[in-house]
């Protein structure tokens, strides 16, 4: 055996058995029953086994595996070209930093036209989780509130700013009527019952609607001191929360304010009978820090509030002396710690903060606090985004998927080996063991540089499989055209490998090309094709010219002219 034969022979050997190496956590997360996977979830030890084996197999899409789909849409309204497609840009970042840290394996984060990212989260277990995640911006401010001796003013105004006099007209008369009524039913009372008394109930009350019309602001508002935590003194019924945002987001509103602006707790707080509170702050308008200055976030459990947790933040070098200073200036007064324009809590300031270090306190579950925590760490998107298209996959259409692509795939490659034994007999063996180690190197490279696998991915493989035959074929026919010529059984070998490797070069680097211009620029489905695709011409040449001509020529070294079966 001559030393390039051996080195060929050497390095055959070698790629096969590092396929298999790199397919055994493959096999053994195929060898895991549902039942199994179903009791892991109770014992944390095991499931976290499963989990490690699991992410060492091929990575499957989501049209294999299930998951969500997500189409968002990027708010670009009075935006300049240049600054959507920045926005764009921004936004797809932010998002990659959070699907980063949520956890999902084998997330598809693209662009789509001027305004739309489209997000693949497969195997997502909570999708409604993973909506909240993607679409909150999650901006983080800390702002000084307003001392109680502007609140007065400040409610005038806004009163003039929304005053309807033709409500208030409308009031009056209801009024006027009510007292009519009133006095009507009192006489009627005097002439059967000598008390002249009345039910409570009996006459219609509109003394609240009259105020209500004359105090369009203020008129929903109520004073309840210590309800809402330190310093929180300003309450609205939970029902006019909708009315009351309506009216913030006013430009009458805008205007009035100025300097400062009014803003709504994050949650409603429960008041027995059925009843909720929502706080509201007056606070400054520009933000006294921001949480671009964040350096990092963790839940912690809440020490004053058993079984709730809060989010401990860090601020930067620059943020902390920021920080310090705020405090500092403002002993006595309240910081409202605000999130997307809704306030978590707001403390009143004790002393001089030092450090940089917070915490964000709330009824937070723990649940509630990590995804806080994470949205903070991967920073707020620059622009606003709603959800334009959602839909999710389950896990039993990807079982079925790859049932159904894993059968063709074996159905066809039977057909396919019976063909090349019954056409060429003995050396359709050889073409056999190449196609086998073909697929089994093929699989090998998804699973090792962590590629996926989707439905058009193993319509790919099936391809790929055509194509490897298609090289085999070459080289076969030209070894039966040598033979023809009487030459010796080595030497046809030799001259058919040697003939045919220049066609089944040309012929796989054009569709090499083709699969490479599919890779850069195709997506979803396209991509995944194209993975396989091009994976499997690379490995379909090794095997051919490489694996197929090792065995050919071990089999025929020693051998003249005898006959040949192929």
């Amino acid at each position: 055996m001559n030393r390039s034969l051996q080195i060929r022979a050497g390095l055959s050997v070698a790629v096969l058995l590092f396929s298999l190496i790199g397919l055994w956590p493959t096999f053994n997360a195929l060898s895991i029953s549902k039942e199994e996977r179903a009791a892991a979830q109770n014992n944390p030890e095991r499931l976290a086994e499963i989990e490690e084996i699991d992410s060492k197999a091929i990575r499957r899409g989501l049209d294999l595996k299930g998951g969500m789909y997500l189409v968002l849409e990027i708010d670009q309204t009075d935006m300049t070209p240049a600054e959507a497609q920045d926005a764009l840009q921004r936004v797809k970042e932010s998002l990659v930093r959070r699907i980063d840290k949520f956890g999902v394996s084998e997330p598809e984060i693209t662009t789509f036209g001027a305004s739309r990212i489209v997000v693949k989260l497969p195997g997502l277990q909570n999708p409604e989780r993973a909506k909240k995640l993607l679409g909150k911006t999650a901006r983080l401010e800390f702002r000084m509130v307003r001392p109680d001796t502007e609140i007065q003013d400040v409610l005038e105004k806004l009163d003039r700013a929304f005053l309807d006099e033709e409500i208030v007209a409308a009031a009056k008369a209801k009024e006027a009527a009510g007292d009519e009524v009133a006095l009507a039913d009192s006489t009627a009372a005097d002439e059967d019952n000598p008390f002249g008394t009345l039910e409570p109930g009996d006459a219609p009350d509109v003394s609240d609607e009259l105020y209500r019309a004359e105090h369009p602001f203020s008129g929903l508002l109520m004073a309840q001191p210590g309800l809402g935590g330190v310093g929180a003194t300003l309450f609205l019924d939970e029902t006019d929360v909708g009315r009351m945002q309506t009216m913030l987001d006013d430009p009458r509103c805008l205007r009035a304010l100025r300097d400062s602006e009014f803003q709504l707790g994050d949650a409603p707080i429960d008041v027995g009978n059925n009843t909720f509170f929502r706080a509201i702050y007056l606070v400054d308008n520009v933000p006294s820090l921001t949480g671009d200055r964040l350096e990092g976030a963790v839940a912690t459990n809440n020490v004053e509030r058993p079984g709730l947790f809060q989010v401990s933040f860090t601020l930067d070098s620059r943020g902390a002396r920021t920080f310090a200073k705020v405090t500092g200036d403002n002993v006595g007064r309240q910081l409202a710690i605000s999130l997307d324009s809704r306030i978590s809590s707001a403390p009143v300031i004790q002393g001089r903060i030092p450090g940089g270090q917070g915490v964000i306190t709330g009824s937070f579950t723990n649940t509630e606090a990590s995804d806080l925590a994470l949205l903070l760490r991967a920073g707020a998107l620059p622009a606003d985004v709603y959800i334009a298209e959602e839909r999710t996959v389950g896990p039993s259409l990807g079982s079925d998927s790859i049932q159904q692509g894993v059968s063709a795939a074996m159905y066809g490659s039977i057909f396919v080996i019976l063909f090349m034994l019954a056409y060429y007999r003995a050396t359709g063996l050889v073409v056999v063991l190449a196609l086998v180690s073909n697929i089994v190197i093929l699989m090998a490279v998804l699973a090792q540089f962590g590629l996926v696998l989707t439905l058009p991915g193993i319509a790919g493989i099936i391809l790929t499989v055509g194509m490897a035959v298609d090289a085999n074929v070459l080289i076969n026919e030209r070894i039966r055209e040598e033979l023809r010529k009487d030459k010796t059984i080595r030497a046809s070998v030799q001259s058919g490998y040697m003939n045919a490797t220049r066609t089944i070069v040309d012929a796989n680097v054009t569709t090499l090309i083709a699969g490479g211009v599919l890779l850069m620029f195709g997506t979803g489905p396209i991509k995944g094709f194209a993975v396989t695709l091009c994976i499997g011409i690379l490995t379909s040449m090794f095997t051919a010219l490489v694996m197929t001509r090792v065995i050919m020529e071990m089999m025929v070294r020693n051998k003249g002219r005898e006959t040949m079966s192929i």
